[in-house]
């Protein structure tokens, strides 16, 4: 075979084989960009750090990808979570034990803030204390914590249940209803409250009087615990970080959170809740005998939820409350 016929036929080989081996190679894609962390949540001051992450690029900062998504009804973005449209949501911890049946897969990763007076019981003018209530309205959420909430209000002051009709009533209806007349009392939160007192109705009970009973919650599906809990991190992450924020430009903040939510600087007030933070998320997220412990407190809504027959069965507090999120985010710092 001549020379130059050999050189053909070799280089005609190796193209083969190489083109061969080209076509055999596994092919190495990056992994599709994960759909963002989906929340939902309402009006209530202590989850307006939520707002501070997003608008000033906290969640970006520490690489998580956030839509939230904001209600003015308090009982929505509840029902949409139970319906998946959101991964999770904020809830007061009362609220949970509504919606845990039907998610038992749900857990509380994160403690948000303790209402310490932003929930109250307002009544109308010529009603100067919890005594007078006997016989009276009061406009209450039945079967919600402000159930709780009140009762131990009336328990605390030698009233009964019986002694008092309670209406079903959600907190934002609580200022004109008690401006037509149609309940002497009820229970809301601000910013409602200030509306209800800037009217002239009177705080006649609070939340500064019962410490630790309403704290607020973030709670997520279990499935996305599972699937992405380095996003759960961050969004913690980027909570605490909005909180320092807050405390450290509060006229700024109050601002670009009035914009945000569309009312009123003054209605942004942080005065009268506690937002937690980390030592804060730390002791709730630890067992104890009072309601700075998450269990505790989540056992007396558990076991005013039953007794109601509001709950069918007892959940297990245990598989409900994950503190490892906080407690790594200890491990870090």
């Amino acid at each position: 075979m001549k020379p130059r016929l050999l050189r053909f036929l070799l280089l005609f080989l190796f193209a083969i084989v190489l083109a061969t081996a080209c076509n055999s190679r596994t092919t190495v894609t990056s992994s599709p960009e994960l759909p963002p962390l989906r929340v939902s949540y309402n009006l209530w001051p202590g989850v307006f750090p939520l707002v501070l992450a997003q608008e000033k690029g906290f969640f970006v900062d520490q690489g998580v990808n956030v839509k939230a998504v904001y209600s003015n009804n308090y009982l929505e973005p509840a029902s949409d979570f139970t319906a998946n449209k959101y991964d999770g949501v904020f809830l007061a911890l009362g609220s949970v034990m509504n919606i845990i049946e039907k998610n038992p897969n749900a857990q509380i990763v994160l403690v948000t803030d303790d209402s310490a007076g932003a929930d109250a019981v307002v009544a109308q003018r010529g009603i100067q204390s919890v005594a007078e209530l006997k016989g009276k309205r009061i406009g209450i959420k039945r079967n919600d914590f402000g159930e709780l909430f009140v009762t131990r209000m009336l328990e605390d002051n030698g009233i009964s249940v019986n002694d008092v009709t309670l209406v079903n009533l959600e907190a934002k209806a609580v200022p004109e209803r008690l401006k037509s007349g149609d309940i002497q009392a009820g229970h809301t939160w601000e910013p409602y409250l200030f509306k209800a007192v800037e009217f002239g109705a009177k705080k006649i009970f609070s939340s500064k009087q019962t410490p630790g009973l309403i704290s607020d919650v973030m709670i997520f599906h279990g499935d996305v615990l599972r699937d992405r809990p380095n996003d759960v991190k961050a969004f913690i992450r980027a909570w605490f970080q909005a909180q320092d924020y807050w405390q450290a430009h509060p006229a700024e903040s109050n601002a670009l959170i009035a914009k945000k939510l569309n009312i009123t600087p003054e209605e942004v007030s942080p005065d009268g809740i506690h937002l937690a933070n980390l030592p804060d998320n730390l002791k709730a997220f630890t067992p104890g005998e009072t309601t700075q412990s998450l269990y505790y407190t989540a056992k007396l809504y558990v076991d005013f939820y039953t007794r109601k027959g509001v709950l069918s069965a007892a959940p297990d507090v245990q598989k409900l409350i994950n503190p490892s999120f906080v407690q790594q985010l200890e491990e870090v710092n």
